[in-house]
C-alpha cells in the first residue's frame, strides 16, 4: 500500500522500433536473481496476445526448505488493488448503484467533512482525508486483526489535511472507504464482490483478496535485503488494507486485467473515459497518467511489506507490461524501463555489478552536502569507515556501493553518483534521467 506511481516512463522514446528480443530480458531478470537483487516475476501482453513470462529466485526460503517461483507464483500486489476497486466503482456507477456525486455521508457520516466528501474525491485522491497509514500507531495495528468499525474508528480520529477538491494528495483511507462502500451496496464481503465482478469473468485464476500467506497455495513469501541476504519480512494482517492493498495476483493476470480494461471488458466506454481523466496533475480514478511527447502512459504501483509491484498500459501500442516481486534491492523503476525498451525492439545495458573496496581515507574525502540548481533538495553524505552513505537531506542515510575510486551506486533507486573532488562537486543520475551537478556547500 505505497505511493503513486511515478509515472515514471518519463524517458521513453519510441521511434527506430525493430523486432522484439525478450531473451534480454530473461539476461536482466538472471543477472539481477543472481546478485540478489530480486526474486519475482515480469509479463507482457501485446495486442491482447501474452508475449512474455518470466519468474526467477523462490517463492519462499526457509532454513531447510526453498521452493522456486514459476510464473504462477502468486504475490500480494500492494496498491495495484486500488485500479481493481475503481472498476468495481465503475460497475455499480453503470448498474445505477451509485453516482460519483453521493456523497460519503451517506455511507459514513461520522467520517470528518463526509457531508462534503463525494465518491469522486475518493475515486482521485481529492477528498483530503488523512493516509491512515502514515498514522504514528500504524506498526501497532496493522499486523494485527481489524474489524471494518476498528478501521473507521481510527480514521474518524485525524482531522481533514485540506479541503475536498482542493488538491490531490495520495491516501490509502480513501480506497478503504470505497472497498467499505462497495461492501455495504452489494451487501457482500469485497473479497466476493471482486470474485463475481473481476476474477470470475476474466478467468483470473491467480487472482484472489488475501488472507494469511499459505506457502503450499503457491504463495509468496517477502523478503528484505538485511546484512547481505534476503530476511522474511513481517506480515500485514489481511483484514487491514481491503480495496486499498489486499489482492493477491500474479504478473501474468495482472497483464491480462490491465489489457482486459483498456478493451472496455469490464466497464462501459462512458466510465471507462471518466476513470482514465485525470482530474489535476496525473491523477485519474485508482490509475494514474502520464503525457510524455504525446505517447500516453497509465498504470498503478504497489507495495506491501517486502512485496513490490508495478502494472502499465500504453494504448497506442496495446501493451501491457506486469511486474510483481517478493523481494526488491533494485529500482524496479529501472526493470519496467528496460521491459519497454525491449518492447520496442531496443538494446538494453545489463548490470554488471561492479564492486571495489575503498580506504577511510578515500571515503572520507566525500564527506559533505552537496546542492543544485536544477532539484529542490540538497544531498547529504557520511563516511562511516570505509562506507559512505548518503540522501537527500533530512532522508535516512543509505549505504552506497562504490564502483569505482570515485564513482557509487544505490541499486533500490538507480542512481548513479560521481564525484569530482577537485571541482568539489558530484553527478547525479537516476535512471534515464538526465544527469544533474552538485556543488559541494563551502
Amino acid at each position: 500500500m505505497k505511493k503513486r506511481v511515478t509515472l515514471l516512463l518519463l524517458f521513453f522514446m519510441f521511434s527506430g522500433v525493430h523486432a522484439q528480443d525478450y531473451k534480454q530480458l530473461d539476461v536482466l531478470l538472471e543477472t539481477l536473481s543472481n546478485h540478489t537483487k530480486m526474486m519475482g516475476s515480469l509479463s507482457i501482453t501485446k495486442d491482447g496476445e501474452s508475449v512474455y513470462n518470466k519468474s526467477v529466485g523462490y517463492q519462499y526460503i526457509f532454513k531447510e526448505d526453498k521452493r522456486v517461483s514459476n510464473i504462477d507464483s502468486k504475490y500480494r500486489i500492494g496498491s495495484i488493488t486500488k485500479t481493481f476497486t475503481a472498476v468495481l466503482i465503475f460497475q455499480l456507477v453503470d448498474e445505477g448503484k451509485i453516482k460519483p456525486s453521493d456523497k460519503l455521508s451517506n455511507y459514513f457520516p461520522e467520517v470528518k467533512n463526509a457531508s462534503k466528501i463525494t465518491v469522486n474525491h475518493l475515486l482521485t485522491h481529492s477528498s483530503g482525508l488523512y493516509n491512515i497509514t502514515n498514522a504514528d500507531d500504524v506498526t501497532e495495528w496493522i499486523f494485527e486483526p481489524s474489524t471494518k468499525e476498528m478501521m473507521l474508528s481510527r480514521i474518524k480520529k485525524y482531522d481533514a489535511v485540506f479541503n475536498p477538491g482542493e488538491k490531490n494528495e495520495y491516501s490509502n483511507t480513501n480506497f478503504l472507504l470505497l472497498g467499505y462502500i462497495i461492501e455495504a451496496i452489494e451487501n457482500k464481503s469485497y473479497e466476493e464482490v471482486l470474485k463475481e465482478r473481476i476474477i470470475n469473468k476474466l478467468n483470473l485464476r491467480h487472482t484472489y483478496y488475501g488472507h494469511k500467506i499459505d506457502v503450499n497455495n503457491n504463495e509468496c513469501q517477502s523478503y528484505e535485503y538485511v546484512n547481505e541476504s534476503w530476511n522474511q519480512s513481517q506480515e500485514t494482517d489481511m483484514s487491514n488494507p481491503g480495496g486499498a492493498g489486499g489482492i493477491v495476483s500474479t504478473s501474468k493476470d495482472l497483464a491480462t486485467f490491465m489489457t482486459a480494461l483498456f478493451n472496455n471488458e469490464l466497464i462501459s466506454l462512458e466510465s471507462f473515459k471518466k476513470m482514465v481523466t485525470a482530474s489535476n496533475d496525473d491523477y485519474c480514478s485508482g490509475i494514474f497518467y502520464s503525457d510524455i511527447k504525446g505517447q500516453i502512459i497509465y498504470g498503478h504501483e504497489g507495495s506491501i511489506d517486502g512485496f513490490h509491484s508495478m502494472l502499465i498500459y500504453i494504448p497506442e501500442h496495446e501493451t501491457s507490461v506486469a511486474f510483481t516481486a517478493n523481494a526488491l534491492n533494485y529500482s524496479k523503476m529501472t526493470i519496467m524501463l528496460n521491459a519497454v525498451s525491449v518492447c520496442f525492439g531496443k538494446d538494453i545495458v545489463i548490470p554488471t555489478f561492479e564492486k571495489i573496496e575503498l580506504t577511510e581515507e578515500e571515503v572520507k574525502q566525500f564527506e559533505g552536502v552537496y546542492e543544485s540548481k536544477e532539484l529542490p533538495f540538497d544531498l547529504v553524505f557520511e563516511a562511516h569507515g570505509t562506507i559512505l552513505k548518503g540522501a537527500p537531506e533530512a532522508s535516512n542515510l543509505k549505504e552506497l556501493v562504490a564502483t569505482k575510486k570515485n564513482e557509487f551506486r544505490f541499486d533500490t533507486l538507480g542512481i548513479i553518483l560521481k564525484f569530482d573532488t577537485e571541482e568539489n562537486s558530484l553527478l547525479f543520475t537516476r535512471g534515464d534521467n538526465p544527469t544533474v551537478l552538485f556543488t559541494k556547500k563551502q
